[in-house]
């Protein structure tokens, strides 16, 4: 049977998976069938919708709403929603006179208000939606008199709420949308913590993609959109910021918006920095999460291992520091052994580990230290996790109690781990600084920490493929030398699975902070048009 003789329908079902706009235009290059049923200017049209709280945004976007209302098939041609701008004052929505309801026809409100209502939007909520949608332009009155906080005036506030209701709504309408970038859809700060505890979220500002996302995420086998989002990027892109310096969001509560739907996998972002709500609503073992890529930012292990321990199963980890300066010019620390313990649980799921983050982890052990001044003067510092170990040993009987409560009690939910680098498996693809890798060679709670490490050529896992050292130059380190002389021996023996190994022959730097952001070098500091999104 002929290729071609295939009924018309069935290509066109085929098409629907499809999910690459690339592959897409190749495959209608092959004939002129194909060419008509993959219709790629108007593909190209609804494959990706940036949507961004100015009016020429507003308005195309509109459109091309109006457009999926009248035509719902071309909503299956959306695959990524980017919503950029996030709010920074819990300000109300005041509805005003909107300006397209004079323009529409009863028909089409009547389909907008059907749309709204299929969203899950009710109500107050349902009123307020919809005279988002009604505005063609941010300039107007918000409810706020003579307001202004960090360059954000009342039209640039009004807009958010109306390019999040546009957001919400073609989501709502685009069942094969498989990636969504935004900016945090809510209010966050320190003001909202009462006793150690979130603030509970009905007394706070409904903005409508913050509402639209929670309400699928609790129950999201009640709900037809969402179904196949499969990636979620967090854009850091504040106002008040500009891209010298890591950006503080509540990232913990951001994933508690995607982390139960049913085809979610990876959610990321960049330049982050903890911020003052590191209280978290995670639920150990509960989120269909399993790739987490955090990259050029500036966190510590206890904060990353919240994210870890709420995964169900994790089979990619990426965290890199550098790229950015620090506002105040302070200094985290990274507890290595806080990492490997939160990793230890997903030992048999666990294919991509990439940590670059060496430059602030301060102390292993005498061996693994390099053999010179610059190593063998570093201090040790005592942290929560220095003091767990000893309640642990029998050494001391509590935690200091000055120390946070919820944190000592997060700790100890998985200090009792044990792992080193030979149990996990199925590791395909692994970088490290050689410190790092070196004790996570050896492993934590297996043993006397003093006693003789092991070589690294002996424990690497026989499924991984790609090893990238970083931190590594030769004549640094007697030990350090002798770890390389002998896993260079196993790779030409033919002993190990290894295919590539980087960073043993020429140096590849471990990453850090940049030192004066404000006056870097062009190249230095890196931005969000790097991770592909951004004007």
């Amino acid at each position: 049977m002929s290729l071609f003789s295939i009924p018309v329908e069935i290509y066109a079902q085929i098409i629907l998976y499809v999910s690459s706009i690339r592959d897409l235009a190749a495959l209608s290059q092959s004939c002129r069938t194909l060419h008509s049923l993959c219709d790629m200017k108007t593909r190209e049209r609804f494959d990706r919708i940036r949507i961004h709280p100015h009016d020429i945004s507003i308005d195309k976007n509109f459109d091309l709403l109006m457009e999926i209302l009248k035509k719902p098939r071309l909503g299956n041609y959306v695959r990524e929603v980017q919503q950029y701008w996030r709010p920074n004052h819990n300000v109300a929505y005041v509805e005003r006179q909107g300006q397209r309801g004079l323009r529409l026809s009863t028909d089409e409100m009547n389909i907008i208000c059907a749309a709204v209502q299929k969203a899950g939007f009710s109500n107050s909520q349902e009123s307020d939606v919809i005279n988002m949608l009604m505005q063609d332009s941010t300039e107007g009155a918000c409810g706020i008199a003579n307001y202004s906080y960090r360059g954000i005036d009342p039209p640039w506030h009004e807009g958010i709420f109306i390019a999040q209701a546009l957001a919400a709504i073609i989501i709502s309408v685009s069942p094969n949308m498989e990636t969504l970038a935004i900016a945090r859809p809510f209010v966050s700060y320190s003001d909202f913590y009462f006793d150690a505890k979130k603030w509970p979220r009905e007394s706070n500002i409904d903005f409508p993609l913050d509402r639209f996302l929670r309400h699928a995420n609790v129950e999201p086998r009640k709900v037809t959109y969402l179904q196949n989002l499969r990636k979620v990027y967090m854009i850091l892109d504040d106002a008040d910021m500009n891209d010298s310096y890591y950006v503080g969001m509540d990232f913990l509560d951001c994933t508690t918006l995607f982390d139960r739907l049913p085809s979610i996998e990876s959610i990321a972002t960049d330049a982050l920095i903890e911020d003052e709500n590191a209280l978290s609503r995670l639920v150990p073992r509960s989120s269909n999460i399993s790739k987490i890529h955090l990259n050029h930012s500036s966190l510590q292990a206890p904060y990353i291992a919240q994210l870890i321990q709420s995964c169900k199963t994790l089979r990619e980890f990426q965290y890199t520091t550098g790229g950015r300066g620090v506002v105040d010019g302070s200094f985290k620390t990274f507890n290595i052994k806080t990492f490997i313990k939160s990793i230890c649980p997903h030992k048999n799921t666990l294919e991509v580990l990439d940590i670059d983050d060496e430059s602030h982890m301060f102390y292993f052990s005498n061996y693994y230290s390099a053999d010179c001044e610059e190593y063998e003067n570093v201090e040790e510092y005592e942290t929560v996790e220095d003091r767990l170990d000893q309640v642990i040993d029998g050494d001391v009987s509590d935690l200091d109690p000055d120390e946070n409560d919820e944190r000592q009690q997060f700790l100890r939910s998985f200090w009792g781990n044990n792992g080193s680098l030979r149990e996990f498996r199925v590791l395909k693809r692994l970088g490290m600084g050689i410190g790092s890798l070196l004790y996570f060679a050896k492993g934590v709670g297996v043993g006397d920490e003093n006693e003789k490490p092991v070589k690294l050529a002996d424990v690497l896992p026989e499924s991984l493929e790609h090893l990238c050292i970083r931190g590594y130059e030769r004549g640094l380190s007697v030990r350090w030398d002798e770890q390389i002389d002998a896993l260079k021996d196993s790779c030409e023996s033919g002993l190990s699975n290894i295919k590539i190994v980087s960073g043993i022959e020429e140096m590849i730097p471990n990453a850090e902070d940049v030192e004066w952001p404000d006056y870097a070098e062009e190249g230095v500091l890196w931005n969000l048009k790097e991770a592909g999104y951004g004007p």
